[in-house]
């Protein structure tokens, strides 16, 4: 994979570098799909913690 590397800008602007390459797409696949599982997976965590502390909020009064 040779990325290709363009400089764009001069003395009175701001600079850009863009970096453009083909991505290796099974490697991309698995990391989107590993990415929404842990975003998956920590939303889940979240709403059983919250179901969980106001299941036992009435048992402490």
């Amino acid at each position: 994979m040779n990325p290709s590397i363009g400089v764009i800008g001069g003395v009175d602007g701001p600079t850009a570098i863009f970096v453009a390459f083909r991505p290796n797409l099974p490697l991309l696949a698995v990391g989107g799909l590993l990415g929404l599982a842990v975003i998956v997976g920590l939303l889940w965590y979240i709403r059983k913690k919250k179901q969980h502390k106001r299941r036992n909020s009435h048992e402490t009064d």
